[in-house]
Order: C-alpha cells, then structure tokens, then sequence
C-alpha cells in the first residue's frame, strides 16, 4: 500500500486584509520586527493614511516619498569625489537618526531607475554608503497588476523579500474615520445605508465629494442640475443621483455635534445643558434628530471601530441616557445593544454567560444590570455577544448535548429581561440548542 503523502498542500492566497485595526496590529508587528511590507491594493483606499496613522499612535516619525515623481539623484544622491573615491551625498530626505516609518508611494508605477534603488533600500535597508537607521522600518505601497493599471510588475524572487500584504476598503473602519472627521453628513449617510459604497468608489474620492458638498451655499444645495454636473467629475450616475435625493439628511439644525455625546457627553457640561435645555423646552424636534442621527451611527459597522478608539464610551452613552425621555431612550438602546461589533464595550466575556454561569461574577453583574434602567445596553451586548459566540461554534454538537452549557443558558433566560432573553431563544431555537429551565 502507498505511504500517505507527507507534501504540504497548497493553499490559496488568503484573503485581503481591510483597511482598519486588523492591518494596522499586523503593521505593528512588522514595524517592530524592522520588516519591509508591500501594501498592494487599488489607489484612493487609504494605504498611505494607516501607516501615518500607526506611526503618529507610536510616536515616531513618518516620511513619505512618492517614487513617480522622483528622478535617481533624489534618492541615490549626487555623487561627489573624496580622497580621490567616488561617493553619493546622502539625500536630505532620507532620514539619518530616530524611529520612524519610511513609505514609498507609486513603487510599481516608478521608473525603473527609480525602482532598483528603492527596492534595494527596502530589501537590504541600505543604498551605497546609505543605511537606514536602527529605529526605522521601510515600507511601499504598490497598486495591483491585473486591475488595469500601468504598473511595472516586480519580480517574484523581489516579492519574497517583503511582508506582502493584498489589501482591500473596509466600510466599517472608514465610517468609523469619517464619523470623527468632518466628512459631510450626505456622504456618511450613504455610506451606512449601502454595504458597497466602497466597491464602486474609493474612500478617497468619497472625501473628495464631502469637500465638494461642504461648499455649497443655501441655494445650491436646491440646485439640482448644479449638484449632478459637479458630481460627475467624481461619481458615477448611479451614486449621484443618490446624493441628490439624500439632501434631506444634510442640514442640521443642533449647536453641537451629535458623536461627542458619545465620547464626551459625561464630560462636557455644555452638551448636558443643551440636551436637557432641549427637554424641558418641550423641543421633541431636537431630540428627534439627536435620537434618529445616533441610532444610524450606533447600529451599523462603524460603531465597533469607534468603541476601539474609545469615541464611544459606556459612560457618555449612560450619562445621555439619563437625560433623554424614556422613548428616546429606548431607541438608543436597541440599537448598541444588538450591534454584534459594539460588543468589545463589555467586560463579561461570552464564555462567562454559557459555562457555570449561576453563582458566577458574571451573573452578579448581569443582575445589576437589569436592575438599572440606565444600563438595559449592557444586557443587550451581553446577550448579542453570546449569540455571536455561540454561531462560531466549530463543534455544535457537542455544545447542544452539554448540560453545563444548557443549564447556565436555562439560568440565564430565566433572568434576563423579555426583550433580550427573546433574542437568545430565537438563537438557541436556530442552532437547536435546548436549555435546561432551572427548578
């Protein structure tokens, strides 16, 4: 009989990576291990802005050369004799000392007498008499070769030198930037209300957009021939004609902006006094338009990213809570509780809740609360945390014939509020699990 095949079987490339935190702990690690990476992803995704936005969280330098527009003296100096030798003057643009992240833009789009020399800088981090100090990194950004761009492809023997990373748009992590960036409210509007708001447009020319909407004036925005004619330059036909018809949506008629009551609402005394100024007056409009802009936002992807860059905090979002009218704040509640992505904003992990879950911390917490009006969310993120945990299982079977995992989720549903406990029979019935009632 043949032996088995000890061979490796070859996988597939895997899939991008998209462009928010999971590239950018994967950028870190390559930074701190002095690796040179490849960015590969189509032009206007934001490539260029995670590396600076890696570099400005670490604190260290970020230097940005932009090959295309490079002639060789640029990077590989001019050279001058010394002692009878002939050496290169080092560039000033290079940097000589410190820590820092050296990008190279347009690397497969530079001329060949450009790419030979960046790539000898980011293979073996020396050029001539050139080295590139201990406490930098070097990394390039190059756009794909089979998406019709005019790139010169580079060798594969090159390629394994580097980190390659395929990268790709990622809506929640751009929503999440645009939310905390002036990006107009039209544009954010649009891009949570349509998953392929990237697939067809590039985050950069979306930014562009908000800029081009943030100028308009009163009259214009009702001029619609004006708005289609100017979209053009950016848009295709389609995606204009949604922004036209979402100008309803642009105009805001609060003093403040509606995400700081998400991030500082508990320290900012002038936005309690707003809110609740709105309250008292009888303004329902205002808090309308408070409830209807933050539901959208704390509903869709981009929630998850801000509660990891901590532009959404448990204690803001409870300190507005308070001030609001009970069906305001239901609204609120609904929406953060069921959102699968805000759930880092919890310190109960999932396993807690389905693994001897009774006389547990976990439940001591839960009770509290439930208890607490104010802090409804809480169970409801605990409860879509679990759901989530429990459609990763890899090994269902033996979760549904687990009588410690059935008894604590018995336990559980016997304890949580209606509204939550009917999420979680709805996940148990899909995945057939059947809980063990206690008594």
């Amino acid at each position: 009989m043949a032996k088995p095949s000890s061979a490796p079987v070859l996988e597939s490339r895997p899939a991008h990576i998209p462009v928010g935190p999971r590239l950018e702990a994967v950028l870190e690690l390559a930074y701190r291990a002095r690796r040179p990476v490849l960015l590969e992803g189509p032009t206007g995704i934001g490539k260029s802005d995670i590396v600076k936005k890696l570099a400005d969280r670490l604190g260290i330098s970020h230097v940005v050369l932009d090959l295309s527009l490079l002639e060789p003296p640029d990077l590989v100096g001019l050279p001058v004799i010394q002692d009878g030798r002939t050496r290169y003057a080092v560039p000033d643009i290079l940097p000589q000392d410190g820590a820092g992240i050296l990008m190279l833009e347009e690397l497969n789009r530079a001329e060949r007498y450009i790419q030979q020399p960046a790539l000898q800088l980011l293979s073996a981090r020396r050029l001539h008499g050139y080295e590139l100090p201990p406490g930098w990194a070097c990394f390039a950004a190059v756009n794909p070769e089979t998406e019709g761009y005019h790139v010169t492809p580079l060798d594969k023997a090159l390629r394994a030198r580097f980190l390659s990373l395929p990268v790709r748009a990622d809506r929640p992590s751009w929503l999440a930037w645009a939310q905390v960036n002036d990006v107009h409210p039209g544009v954010i509007a649009i891009a949570q209300a349509h998953e392929r708001v990237l697939d067809d447009v590039p985050p950069r020319t979306w930014t562009y957009v908000s800029h081009l909407l943030k100028t308009l004036r009163p009259e214009e925005i009702e001029n619609v021939g004006l708005l289609r004619d100017a979209l053009s330059g950016y848009l295709p036909t389609s995606w204009i004609e949604l922004v036209v018809s979402s100008r309803g949506v642009w105009s805001s008629r609060l003093p403040f902006d509606v995400r700081a009551l998400l991030a500082d609402y508990d320290r900012r005394a002038d936005l309690s006094r707003a809110v609740r100024g709105f309250a008292e007056a009888g303004q329902t409009d205002r808090l309308d338009e408070i409830t209807t802009r933050l539901v959208r936002l704390l509903e869709g992807p981009e929630a998850g990213v801000l509660a990891a860059e901590r532009q959404i905090t448990l204690a803001s979002f409870e300190a507005l809570l308070a001030d609001l009218p009970g069906d305001q704040r239901d609204k609120l509640v609904e929406a953060l509780g069921r959102n699968p992505t805000a759930t880092s904003l919890l310190e109960v992990r999932p396993e807690e809740l389905c693994e001897r879950y009774a006389n547990s911390p976990a439940q001591r917490k839960l009770h509290a609360w439930a208890a607490d009006p104010l802090k409804q969310h809480r169970v409801g993120l605990a409860v879509t945390a679990l759901s989530s945990h429990l459609e990763r299982q890899t090994k269902l079977a033996e979760v549904k014939r687990s009588n410690v995992v059935r008894a604590s989720l018995g336990v559980l549903l016997a304890e949580l509020p209606e509204r939550w406990a009917l999420d979680l029979v709805a996940t148990c019935k899909r995945l057939g699990i059947t809980p063990i009632r206690p008594g």
